[in-house]
């Protein structure tokens, strides 16, 4: 009986090792495009890639938003004649970046000398690509009405105490419009089909795993809500399935990906801050002999506790934005984003930015706060360094 009842076990194990030794055929790359008419750009820009399937291994420097294919690991398709038909019938012919560039750059970028200004509001853009293999890809987009806000208005917005209602005209052509917030943790954006949100200090990010909050205190940030079309609306709204590879509504004829259109309609930048009622937060101003202030390169900042922990275990995050002392003929920002963290018995690490993303850190300070004073020292410039809280 016993062997009775092995013997289909050990058949399902030889076939269950038959399956491991199938082999999967690689599928073939696809063209893939990625292009947005806007009527608040300068010029209009088209990306143009191929799919991967495992025959080219990419070795991607870090990202650069002048090189986005290359750097994001993208195997770029280049050379391709790319033309855009005018409602009325023009031909514009695209230039790839890297054709126009010293430094090498801007491979799969092809730039249309067209100004969001000359879109015709309402007009049909059609977009032909033929590739050196000669394929093609064809695609049309109908560009939404509204006028383009073309300046942010800027404000300070109080995480704590405020809330903001934006509001926005509704807008011929639109198929939703797209709400976008940028944080340093990356983008938190939504369609609505409706003519106004409420943003308040509480917002979570869903976009991003840990939830952080959308308004982090110390920092600029940019709310824009743009009005989209049909294209660019399903694309955006649809999702790949991780298994049957299903689900993106694509209307690229002859490739993947999307031929849209948007006309930004509110663009507001807000300076995010918050009450400096905790011992941690406040302005601090570095301190010292000659010797120490001339080798800081952070000569103060502001901070804020951003939240608290749950758990006593965790430390607390913290947030703000540093000034910061530029060497001749360095380039860069000379008000930088600023997080870290702080832990029970005063135990400080502060992480100096460049520019306001969490993703580049250019410097790390790690201390203590005592009292009213941060002593410290630099992963990459020593110290030890002081900053005392200004009253």
């Amino acid at each position: 009986m016993r062997s009775r009842l092995l013997a289909p076990i050990a058949v399902l194990a030889l076939a269950a090792c038959d399956l491991e030794r199938v082999a999967i055929g690689r599928t073939e790359a696809q063209l893939a495009l990625h292009g947005v008419l806007s009527a608040s750009a300068p010029t209009q820009v088209v990306l143009l890639e191929r799919t991967r399937n495992g025959s080219i291994r990419p070795i991607a420097p870090p990202f650069d938003l002048g090189d986005p294919v290359v750097s994001d690991e993208g195997v770029a398709e280049s050379d391709a004649l790319v033309v855009l038909t005018t409602p009325g019938g023009q031909t514009l012919v695209a230039r790839e970046d890297i054709s126009t560039r010293s430094d090498f750059k801007g491979a799969g970028i092809y730039r249309f000398s067209l100004a969001g200004a000359a879109l015709e509001r309402g007009g049909v853009y059609r977009l032909s690509v033929r590739t050196t293999k000669g394929e093609s890809l064809v695609a049309e987009t109908t560009v939404p009405a509204g006028i383009p806000a073309a300046v942010a208005d800027t404000r300070v917005f109080d995480r704590v105490r405020d809330t903001v209602t934006v509001r926005w005209p509704a807008t011929a052509g639109a198929r939703s419009y797209l709400v976008r917030i940028e944080t340093p943790y990356g983008p938190r954006s939504f369609f609505t089909e409706s003519t106004h949100v409420r943003l308040t200090g509480e917002l979570r990010n869903v976009d991003q795993r840990q939830l952080v909050r959308v308004f982090i205190p110390g920092f600029p940030q940019v709310v824009t809500v743009s009005a989209v079309d049909s294209n660019f609306y399903d694309w955006y709204r649809t999702n790949n399935d991780a298994l049957s590879g299903m689900g993106l509504i694509n209307r690229v004829r002859g490739g993947m990906g999307v031929f849209g259109s948007l006309v930004r309609l509110h663009f507001e930048s807000y300076r995010v801050v918050a009450p400096q009622d905790e011992p941690e937060a406040g302005n601090y101003v570095a301190v010292g002999p000659p010797e120490e202030l001339v080798g800081n390169r952070y000569p103060s900042f502001e901070l804020y506790v951003e939240s608290r922990s749950a758990r006593p275990d965790q430390p607390d995050a913290l947030s703000g934005r540093a000034q910061r002392r530029r060497s001749l003929g360095e380039v860069g920002c000379e008000t930088c984003g600023l997080l870290g963290a702080v832990r029970d018995g005063g135990r400080i690490e502060l992480y100096f930015l460049n520019e306001w993303s969490a993703r580049d850190t250019t410097e790390v300070l790690t201390g203590e706060i005592r009292g009213d004073t941060i002593v410290g020292l630099y992963r990459g410039f020593g110290g030890p360094v002081h900053f005392v809280k200004r009253r």
